[in-house]
């Protein structure tokens, strides 16, 4: 199964363009979370995760975090904002923290770990230095989940330009295809 987590407040973003351009050709099943049609509560450091598997708080994270560990791709799309990613998609990253005290206090080796983890992020600003924020937060993720296959499609001035009918954008979503691993 395909977890696609988006971070747009638009289901027809610009961001999810490129996701469905992605998997436009796809047989496998796949699930979207609107992460604005989620309530999510942040992560506030309560410490226990770091003594117990899980987390105490009760909302629709519980259901993301199913689908997280039955998922071999795991795709976090977002648009970029003031250079990181959307808030409600790092309330849910933030709540991966929990994954986090799983595989490295507590050794407990049943964390999720998706074969493939993609990020796609599309911004406005030709700067790609706008995205540094959400670079770190997919090296996290890569250390956290540790996949087979990890991609970033990170895609610049998309509030100027239609995305899709750009040739190198194109070209960066058949690359990342091709490197996919699917069940």
């Amino acid at each position: 199964m395909i977890l696609i987590i988006n971070g747009s407040p638009n289901k027809t973003s610009k961001t999810m363009s490129i996701v469905h351009e992605l998997l436009k050709d796809t047989q496998e099943e796949i699930k979207i979370i609107n992460s604005y049609e989620s309530n999510i509560i942040s992560c506030d450091d309560c410490q226990y995760c770091s003594k117990i598997v899980g987390c105490p708080k009760t909302d629709d994270f519980e259901v993301i975090s199913n689908l997280i560990y039955h998922c071999s791709t795991l795709i976090i799309a977002s648009p970029v904002y003031f250079g990181g990613l959307s808030d409600q998609i790092m309330k849910i990253i933030n709540r991966f923290q929990q994954y986090f005290s799983q595989k490295i206090m507590m050794k407990d080796k049943n964390y999720p770990r998706p074969k493939n983890l993609i990020l796609i992020t599309t911004q406005g600003s030709k700067k790609r230095s706008m995205n540094r924020g959400p670079r770190q937060t997919f090296a996290i993720l890569k250390s956290l989940f540790n996949p087979q296959n990890s991609s970033y499609i990170l895609i610049t001035n998309s509030d100027h330009v239609h995305i899709l009918n750009q040739k190198k954008v194109i070209k960066k979503i058949a690359n990342v295809k091709r490197k996919i691993i699917f069940l």
